[in-house]
Order: C-alpha cells, then sequence, then structure tokens
C-alpha cells in the first residue's frame, strides 16, 4: 500500500529503517519553492535528517534534477536578460521576450511552477541564436551570461544540504545497497509493462534491486508501480496531497 508523507514520522519513530531512496520528482520539489509539493518534500527531507537516515539516489536522478533546474532557470535568465538589454532589442524577440515576462509574472504571483516547456526553450534558441549581434552566437552569449552561473552550483548545494549519496553501479564492483545489479533488461521491462518513461524505469529499477527498505516520490504512477514490485517487502511515501482519499 502506498503510504502518504505525514505517516513517515511515525515509521521514522519505529526505527526499523536506516537508508531511504528518493526519487527527482521530491528531491527537485524540496529545492523549488513554486512546487506544488514543495512544503510537504522539504518536512520529508527535515524528518529524515532529523533520524539521521541515509539519503541515496543515482546519477538518473542528478540528470532530471539538472534538466528541471534547467527549464526553471533559463526562464529566469530570459526576464534578467530582457530588463539588461530591453532598449537595444527589437522585432519578434522583443515580443516574445515581454510576452514570456508577463506569463512569468503571472505564474509567480500565483505561485504556480514558472518551469519552460522544452518547445518554448527552442524558440527563445533559435531567436537569439538568429539575432544578430557582433559578439557571436546570441544564445550562447546568453546562456554563458546568464545560466551558467546558476546552473552549474545547484546540485553540489543539493548535495550539502539534504546530503545525498549516489548509489554507483560499476562492473565488477560490489555496493553495500545492491542485492542485485540492475540491468537494462529489467528497466525495459518496467517499461513495457507500466509504459513506464525511460528515465523512471531506471530509477525505479535500481530501487527494486536494492536493499534500501523505503522510496519517498511525488509521483504517484512510480509510487503505485514500486508497490506493485516490490510485493509489500518495501515502504513507499507520497505527499499527502498527491493521494486523493477515498472515504
Amino acid at each position: 500500500m502506498v503510504e502518504q508523507f505525514s505517516g513517515l514520522s511515525a515509521a521514522l519513530s519505529s526505527g526499523n529503517f536506516s537508508t531511504c531512496f528518493v526519487d527527482t520528482t521530491v528531491l527537485f520539489s524540496a529545492t523549488y519553492p513554486l512546487d506544488s509539493f514543495n512544503e510537504e518534500c522539504e518536512k520529508s527531507f527535515n524528518n529524515l535528517a532529523d533520524k539521521q537516515v541515509k539519503i541515496l539516489t543515482n546519477v538518473n536522478v542528478r540528470a532530471e534534477f539538472l534538466e528541471n533546474h534547467r527549464r526553471v532557470l533559463i526562464a529566469e535568465c530570459l526576464i534578467d536578460l530582457l530588463e539588461d538589454e530591453e532598449s537595444g532589442l527589437d522585432g519578434i524577440l522583443l515580443e516574445k521576450l515581454k510576452a514570456h515576462r508577463t506569463s512569468y509574472r503571472r505564474k509567480t504571483k500565483e505561485e504556480k511552477s514558472a518551469k519552460m516547456d522544452l518547445n518554448q526553450i527552442k524558440i527563445f534558441r533559435r531567436l537569439l541564436s538568429a539575432y544578430d549581434s557582433d559578439r557571436g552566437n546570441g544564445w550562447e552569449i546568453f546562456c554563458n551570461k546568464y545560466l551558467v552561473g546558476r546552473l552549474t552550483p545547484i546540485w553540489s548545494a543539493a548535495e550539502q544540504i539534504h546530503e545525498i549519496n549516489f548509489i554507483s553501479v560499476r562492473s565488477n564492483d560490489e555496493n553495500e545497497f545492491l542485492n542485485s545489479t540492475p540491468k537494462w533488461e529489467g528497466a525495459v521491462s518496467l517499461m513495457g509493462r507500466y509504459g513506464l518513461a525511460s528515465s523512471d524505469a531506471m530509477i525505479l529499477n535500481m530501487f527494486l534491486c536494492s536493499n534500501i527498505p523505503v522510496l519517498l516520490t511525488a509521483d504517484l504512477e512510480m509510487a503505485e508501480v514500486a508497490d506493485k514490485e516490490s510485493k509489500g517487502s518495501k515502504r513507499i511515501f507520497v505527499p499527502d496531497s498527491a493521494i486523493t482519499v477515498t472515504q
């Protein structure tokens, strides 16, 4: 049975686990204030820290985490670009930037996620790349001036704040957290049987191959598959607000 975050404190008090696996949704939510699960995820990390539970994840989570923050930061950096360069911009690029600023301000005022759609990013990449500049490619100039300095330290900061530990899988190496080495075939099987995205399947496959007894996720689909596949041998927790409770 998938459990709610509100039951995590009681589970921790029982003292029957010392490790916990977290996926991208929980880690991103805890580090992005506008995410709908932010407060619940932050509280859960604090509960784990209070009980000195070792928090584990894998490289797939790191990749997804950085991608999510890239999409958030590009949205913010485009606002900074407009504020700095508005007087020197014109045409469709200026129109698009102004429209983006209006949308961004509305979302943040409503406390909604301002993470950009991939197609939106591609539009701004094309417009900035084509923009006439004697300094070179406009998109690369934008990224180097506004994005790289903000994106680069994000993962290290998350590692330090939440004391994240990696489960690494190297050929011929044993890992104390793994019962068996995750195989690509296992991930493909999860994709085929449940329709999971490849990244989610690789993350879940790692957890299922581990001896880690607890998973925290804000993805109800992931939670339900993890619960079914673990056959009651592991505990799966999601934010209370992710579950619609039927009385």
